[in-house]
């Protein structure tokens, strides 16, 4: 049996069963105890919680997934760090991923392959947005859900964009039929890198196919760095061109000829569902560039073969032949994989050191040309001085305005990228493609780096989590925070009550957030609340909101089934918190004893039931020694009761069921002055009434309806919900 199967996360979490497997990381399926939820759970591997880089890696997913809040992307509720455990609690999510339901259908239709791509494309525009680029987008990191919605999941290798990418040290990840060029090779990645994924995704939609395959990982990674995909059209000839536009230049080879964003995607999208028929012109681009340069490359290159191949001389044929030397070893991995692993579309890490070796076995004619051309992009890198008319100095572009800059030099052409920075004011240069005073070409491009300022960050919802949980999620939000005390009658100890700024605020990063951690309730007493009437499971609510313990015990009775009709501690009376209340609740069986009369032994005054009420607190009302509604010619008092853990001011309105007036007019009661006690309202009528009651705080919610007897001066409760005053406080909280 698995280890962590039982295992109570936090106090909170608790693990039920393993679902999934992953490289770093396995996912269980829990229960959040707290909030009464099924959660997804996932652990980082024993193995790897020594490991920082694992942990770095694994806690990029929470960081990274934390900061987005989209339909498209699967939620995150909870990082923490317990007994030498790393996990993060999710969202759980019942469905199949794509990937399984490409291998259902075999091929897409063309509006379900759109359909599908949009939302993966919308849920990456806010991960870019936010300076995240996800890196490892594939079939199996995204979940359809049955009513065909897309969630995207699995941020495990994401970068903040706004992080230094070292590719020395830090080696690039992803699943090699899905990556982009740049990202085998070991290049710096951007949200492009997503882009080009999301192509990949779509040829392998719509064709059943993935683009390259190949012997071994190194190989289909070669592939994407060097050959054309072959179009959808040869596999498929219905694709409509303009679709299979969008395919080809999702995954150009060069990062600058793709999309340049999610958005930018999306609108060719959009146009094609409105027609069909449009052309986007991205194939006479390409094809104007390969012949262009494709064809003068292979002219060249298999003249210089032929030139070679006449030079040479053979060998005498008696010369003994010189052994060939043995292949240096390819190097491992740096995580284990199997050649099944490979052929099921596992995960695998791809390193840009595996195209070293295969590149240095490459023709001399390759080599030769390659070093001639990047000896003359070398020299003329470091040049400082013009050799021709054309030659511009580079000037100094960091610290001005993009738009000052771009006006200002217009001998270049400046193209900009942005990422958040805190030196720097939104609009302003932090970085240029090219260093000043270096000579660079009248009309060149230059890719310059332009601040979007500091990074507005949104203040997560933080109550009931732990305050080593809290603190965690808001180191990762880029948050400050200072811890503060204090007593809380809702909340246990040492989980928060609120914070300030409040949830869903908006502050800069680096704002200091104040964190209410609980101390516990400051008095172990509590108000046994009145259930006689109620159902059970809303009398178990309101007696476990109340602290308390309830215990149920059927009884023969003729009321209705799983209707309450005693309990053992008269209500209103204050007794230690977890006590526990046993309260008798009908099996409707009928089978009753007879009643007792007023002059039998034993007799007990129906009217004993009700509490006896305290003085309630800001009113002048005083109920009868004997507990009877009050009566004055055609004016009773209806009792409405306040749960024990209500704690807003609600607008409360009485109204008759027949004719929808109201008895009075509306009026306020502050909850938390009433809590746990009755508040007297009289009402002034004639005849039977129905009426029923209702609380506005931000929605409106019935919580009680009643029948009034003005000629007797009493009423009869038809429902009552207590729980009512909770639900429009948790409506309002979130």
């Amino acid at each position: 049996m698995d280890k962590y199967i039982g295992l109570k996360l936090d106090g909170r979490y608790e693990i039920t069963e393993l679902i999934g497997f992953g490289g770093m990381a396995n996912v269980y399926r829990g229960r959040d105890i707290m909030e009464n939820r099924v959660v997804a759970v996932k652990i980082l591997k024993s193995e790897y919680s020594e490991n920082e880089e694992f942990v770095r890696r694994f806690r990029n997913e929470s960081k990274a997934i934390a900061v987005l809040s989209h339909p498209n992307i699967v939620k995150i509720y909870d990082v923490g760090y317990e007994q030498n455990i790393q996990y993060i609690v999710m969202e759980y999510i019942d469905g199949i991923t794509l990937k399984e339901y490409i291998e259902q259908q075999g091929m897409l239709k063309w509006r379900d392959c759109v359909h599908f791509t949009i939302q993966i494309l919308r849920a990456l525009q806010l991960a870019h947005d936010r300076g995240i680029v996800h890196r490892d987008i594939k079939p199996q990191n995204v979940m359809l859900l049955t009513d065909g919605s897309i969630k995207v999941m699995d941020f495990g290798i994401a970068r903040f964009s706004r992080e230094v990418e070292n590719t020395d040290s830090e080696k690039t990840m992803g699943s090699v039929h899905y990556v982009s060029p740049e990202q085998a090779s070991g290049g710096r990645t951007d949200e492009r890198s997503d882009i080009y994924s999301v192509g990949v995704m779509m040829y392998e939609m719509l064709t059943g196919r993935k683009p390259f395959n190949g012997d071994t990982p190194v190989a289909v990674a070669l592939k994407h760095m060097h050959d054309a995909p072959i179009p959808p059209s040869e596999y498929v000839s219905s694709i409509y061109p303009g679709l299979e536009e969008i395919i080809l230049h999702a995954m150009e080879k060069d990062p600058a000829r793709r999309y340049q964003s999610a958005s930018g995607m999306i609108r060719d999208i959009e146009a094609f569902k409105q027609d069909q028929s449009i052309v986007f012109g991205y194939s006479d681009k390409r094809a104007d560039k390969s012949d262009s340069t494709g064809a003068a490359a292979k002219e060249k290159l298999a003249s210089a073969m032929s030139a070679i191949k006449i030079s040479h001389k053979p060998k005498p044929k008696k010369e003994k032949p010189v052994p060939a030397p043995e292949p240096e070893p390819e190097p491992e991995p740096e995580e284990y994989y199997d050649e099944d692993d490979y052929y099921d579309d596992d995960e695998v890490e791809v390193r840009h050191n595996y195209a070293l070796p295969i590149l240095a076995a490459a023709t001399v004619t390759v080599i030769i040309v390659a070093t001639l051309f990047v000896a003359n992009v070398i020299l003329g890198a470091f040049r400082t001085t013009a050799s021709s008319v054309n030659d511009y100095t580079m000037p100094k572009l960091i610290g001005l305005n993009f738009y000052d800059a771009r006006a200002q030099y217009t001998d270049i052409q400046l193209v900009a990228t942005e990422e958040y920075n805190n030196q720097y004011a939104a609009g302003i240069i932090i970085d240029q493609e090219k260093a000043e005073g270096r000579m660079v070409k009248i009309g060149d491009t230059i890719k310059v780096t332009v601040s979007k300022g500091t990074r507005i960050v949104t203040v997560p919802d933080l109550r009931n989590y732990h305050y080593s949980s809290a603190t965690r999620a808001l180191e990762d939000y880029g948050l400050s925070y200072i811890l503060v005390e204090q007593d809380s009658d809702d909340i246990a100890a040492d989980f928060v009550v609120q914070t300030d700024p409040a949830s869903g605020s908006q502050v800069e990063e680096g704002t200091e957030v104040r964190v209410y951690v609980s101390l516990g309730p400051k008095t172990e007493d509590t108000t046994v609340p009145y259930v006689v009437g109620k159902n059970v499971v809303e009398a178990q609510y309101e007696i476990e909101d109340n602290f308390l313990e309830p215990k149920i015990q059927y009884v023969a009775s003729s009321e209705p089934v799983d209707t309450v009709i005693a309990q053992n501690i008269e209500a209103g009376s204050q007794i230690p918190r977890n006590t526990v209340i046993t309260i008798s609740v009908s099996d409707g069986s009928g089978d009753i004893e007879a009643p007792i009369e007023a002059d039998d032994p034993g007799f007990t005054d129906p009217w004993s039931q009700f509490p006896v009420l305290p003085d309630y607190p800001g009113t002048e009302y005083t109920p009868d020694e004997d507990n009877t509604p009050q009566q004055s010619g055609n004016t009773l008092t209806l009792m409405l009761d306040i749960p024990a853990t209500a704690q807003n001011v609600y607008y409360v309105s009485i109204i008759r069921t027949d004719t929808g007036e109201d008895m009075v007019p509306v009026f306020t009661i502050d909850s938390a002055e009433w809590a746990g006690y009755s508040y007297p309202l009289e009402l002034t009528g004639e005849g039977t009434v129905t009426v029923e009651a209702y609380i506005r705080y931000g929605v409106t919610i019935r919580f009680g309806t009643y029948n009034l007897n003005f000629d007797t001066g009493t009423y009869d409760i038809v429902d009552y919900s207590g729980s009512a005053f909770r639900t429009v406080d948790t409506f309002v909280m979130f």
